[in-house]
């Protein structure tokens, strides 16, 4: 049997359209023969852009990027509802659009989602009712009673309009489902609607990020040249630097003391050697930091 690679990285994956996010990262894991790895934040077939993947250790972070805030771009097809709120579902309802609105008009209508707010998350999702996936019961025509959960737009932006569409730059909190809002939007204008296209532009803990297209990642060789450190996504935690001996305890899984202030109560911190080598994650209260995500072996 062939040995599994133990890499450790994160790639930032460009995911092609129409393949799922599992299939885009078990194709990448069987050309690799990766040993371990799981992706953040599920894309629809439909929607292209970035899509991390976490490999080896990195995956222990992996919360830490399915929290952050996320930038799409939508282009919304107005005057047709679908089954699945996006262009792979069956049409349901067809209304006549009249976006006869000057540009000021619909910014201001766009301008009135910004916030925090209650969403229903859509049939077609990945989420689960007692142990089943939504988009499974609703291919069998179920539709099940789904729990409002708090969401937040943090902004919308118009690129373009005209008769029929609308395309949007929607920066929002994690589990915003751009296809509800889409739903939401088009019912505000009057009429109904899909979305047509999705992409992901942008995930906060990464900065500009640069992603990978799947077809020149399945060309390499190897995929090393394309990984990111596993603490690249966390640089906005706090930063502590321990010698020798401390790293020794907190690697252990031992509380150390530090001196350094302040530092917030139950915040994550990063913790170095001093080579500057990541241990892990631990979190502080009264002068002392206590292991939290620890990696078995200095990275």
């Amino acid at each position: 049997m062939t040995q599994k690679n133990n890499i450790d990285g994160i790639l930032l994956l460009d995911k092609p359209l129409m393949m799922s996010s599992n299939q885009a990262i078990q194709k990448i894991k069987k050309k690799f023969n990766i040993k371990k790895l799981g992706h953040t934040g599920t894309l629809d077939p439909l929607a292209t852009g970035l899509l991390p993947v976490c490999m080896g250790r990195a995956t222990r972070i992996s919360k830490f990027l399915i929290d952050s805030d996320k930038t799409y771009q939508a282009k919304i097809k107005l005057g047709v509802k679908t089954s699945t709120g996006d262009k792979e579902g069956e049409i349901i309802e067809a209304s006549s659009v009249d976006i006869s609105h000057d540009s000021l008009s619909i910014d201001q209508l766009l301008q009135s989602f910004i916030g925090k707010q209650e969403q229903i998350p859509p049939m077609y999702s990945a989420l689960k009712h007692k142990g089943e996936r939504l988009y499974k019961l609703a291919l069998k025509g179920m539709d099940v009673p789904r729990k409002a959960r708090l969401i937040q737009i943090h902004s919308i932006k118009p690129l373009s309009m005209n008769e029929n569409s609308l395309e949007l730059i929607i920066k929002c909190s994690k589990g915003t489902y751009i296809r509800t809002l889409a739903e939401d939007i088009a019912n505000k204008l009057g009429t109904v609607g899909h979305i047509d296209e999705l992409r992901r532009l942008d995930i906060n803990c990464f900065d500009n990020p640069q992603m990978h297209a799947f077809d020149k990642i399945m060309d390499s060789t190897t995929i090393d040249q394309y990984l990111l450190p596993v603490d690249t996504p966390l640089s906005h935690l706090m930063k502590v630097v321990v010698g020798k001996s401390e790293s020794k305890m907190f690697m252990n899984g031992l509380s150390i003391s530090v001196n350094q202030t302040p530092i917030k109560d139950s915040d994550y911190i990063r913790i170095y050697d001093d080579e500057t080598k990541f241990l892990g994650l631990g979190t502080y209260s009264d002068e002392y930091i206590s292991p939290k995500i620890v990696f078995n072996e200095i990275i």
